[in-house]
């Protein structure tokens, strides 16, 4: 998942500086957390900007209403120059308006929410857009490589990790006759293969196991669907770059005939990503 915003705002405690040094050690754009930075700083007066449009708004029915019981004279709609300036308006300004004068500052008002909600929302979009390539942060024991084969770190050595040269997997499987390559090659392409014998067994007996032993110590068995809407795939992968990597398959909306939508589906890589978005929107405690 995203981070959470408040990481790139210095007044809710954030460090986009970290942030930055993160993607770095990544090896990725920097720049991305400036612009969501900006992006979100210019979202952030907007949204405040319309809060104080919206109650404005509602002083001027308010001011309508106490001047429509007070009998006041309606007058025309004409605006003085400095009430154009909808941001510098007072309870006082609008006291001397005429009940004309004050629904057409109410109409600009309108007009002046719409562009910015419309202006909002391409904020938000943008922002998400960074937002979503940014990776998470790294921890300080993370070692810092851009070929993760070549400079991995080991954690821990458990047990006897002698190497000792006896049969090959491949020679195992079919000295037991539970594996057919060349059909499997002719079937699939390269790589292709039938599993048969004692170890499609083998390979069932493996998966109780780690079920079993995993479930006595408290985890949750979990299968995922094979395949993902769109909208929620790119929530927990970064789809400009999977886009082109991920299967996906295109198809009809629904059964209906005057329906013509279509639906994306995108194929899992790995159940990280279902078991992500089964917490989507989540808080999680350890």
């Amino acid at each position: 998942m995203v981070l959470d915003l408040d990481l790139f705002r210095v007044d809710k405690g954030g460090d986009p500086a970290l942030i930055r040094e993160t993607q770095e050690k990544r090896f990725k754009d920097p720049g991305l957390v400036d612009q969501l930075v900006k992006a979100d700083g210019e979202w952030r007066r907007c949204r405040f900007r319309a809060d104080n449009l919206n109650k404005l708004k509602n002083l001027c029915s308010k001011t309508i209403g106490e001047k429509m019981k007070k009998k006041e004279p309606v007058g025309d709609e004409s605006i003085p120059e400095d009430v154009l300036n909808l941001d510098d308006l007072t309870v006082d300004t609008l006291a001397n308006l005429k009940v004309s004068q004050i629904k057409k500052v109410r109409l600009l008002i309108d007009e002046a929410i719409l562009k910015c909600d419309a202006e909002r929302v391409k904020l938000e979009a943008e922002r998400f857009e960074n937002l979503r390539e940014i990776g998470n942060l790294l921890h300080p024991s993370v070692p810092i490589s851009n070929d993760e084969d070549a400079d991995n770190k080991v954690e821990r050595i458990w047990g006897d990790c002698t190497v000792r040269k006896k049969y090959s997997h491949v020679d195992l499987v079919v000295m037991v006759d539970g594996f057919e390559g060349e059909k499997g090659a002719v079937v699939a392409g390269s790589r292709g293969y039938f599993l048969k014998g004692v170890l499609v067994f083998l390979e069932q007996a493996l998966i109780q196991y780690a079920l079993r032993t995993l479930g006595s110590r408290g985890y949750t068995p979990i299968y995922t669907p094979f395949f993902m809407r769109k909208e929620v795939m790119q929530e927990v992968a970064q789809l400009s770059q999977f886009d082109e990597e991920l299967y996906k398959v295109i198809g009809k909306g629904s059964e209906k005939s005057d329906d013509n939508s279509y639906d994306e589906k995108y194929l899992i890589a790995t159940s990280e990503q279902p078991i992500a978005a089964l917490h989507r929107d989540e808080w999680l405690r350890p």
